[in-house]
């Protein structure tokens, strides 16, 4: 039965998108417009770039030269750095100042509408205004990805910590365990997967914001 069920699947798969292609086709076939080639005119070039059978086109074309040559230095490795920096700082910022307020019901409440109002803002649209105020360099667009970036790793850094177990703070407290060790060793722990669980998604966002402010006074990446 897995067996028919198997190739019932693979046929089922084929057809699907043999008809896409051939709905491609139909609908392209009398286009005249660059951006919409038929797949008859798509595969063909597809097949020559790639080399066919033989050695693929793009060892011998310059595409090698991003990841082998110097491009790959002077482009690649500078918005990497840029957006490790901005990642970096955004974390250290997120997981500092969440942990504070996380700790502190009453900050929370303070700061709770500078914090909705902030992360509101589109990032992209402070590109300008930034460059304006902060001038033109690294620094200001390293600052800009952190800013993007910070949000989900604060929010879940305050989730986390303001949701710790009663019991272990109670632990801490009959223990005597000074207030830097209960951060370190009851709060941060607690909030850890929260924590991390921002930081992942923040890799997207760190990637976004490097290629978005490199449009804009960049002189390499």
């Amino acid at each position: 039965m897995r067996i028919r069920e198997r190739a019932i699947t693979g046929v089922a798969a084929t057809i699907s998108i043999g008809g896409a292609l051939l709905l491609w086709q139909f609908f392209t076939q009398r286009s005249e417009s660059y951006f919409f080639p038929t797949p008859s005119t798509v595969f063909p070039h597809l097949w020559a770039d790639t080399g066919g059978f033989g050695e693929p086109a793009y060892l011998s074309s310059s595409a090698s030269d991003l990841f082998l040559g110097d491009g790959f230095f002077e482009d690649v490795v500078p918005s990497m750095w840029r957006m490790l920096r901005g990642y970096m700082l955004a974390v250290f910022l997120g997981i500092t100042i969440g942990t504070a307020l996380g700790l502190s019901e009453v900050a929370r409440q303070y700061t709770g509408w500078i914090i909705n109002f902030a992360r509101a803002i589109p990032p992209p649209a402070l590109l300008g205004i930034w460059l304006v105020v902060f001038g033109i360099g690294d620094g200001p667009k390293v600052y800009l990805i952190a800013f993007a970036v910070i949000w989900p790793v604060l929010l879940n850094t305050i989730d986390g910590v303001a949701a710790v177990d009663e019991q272990r703070k109670q632990v801490g407290a009959l223990f005597k365990v000074p207030f830097h060790r209960q951060i370190t060793g009851i709060f941060l722990p607690s909030a850890a997967p929260k924590i991390f669980g921002g930081m992942r998604i923040c890799v997207g966002f760190a990637l976004i914001m490097t290629i978005i402010s490199e449009f804009a006074g960049a002189t390499n990446g």
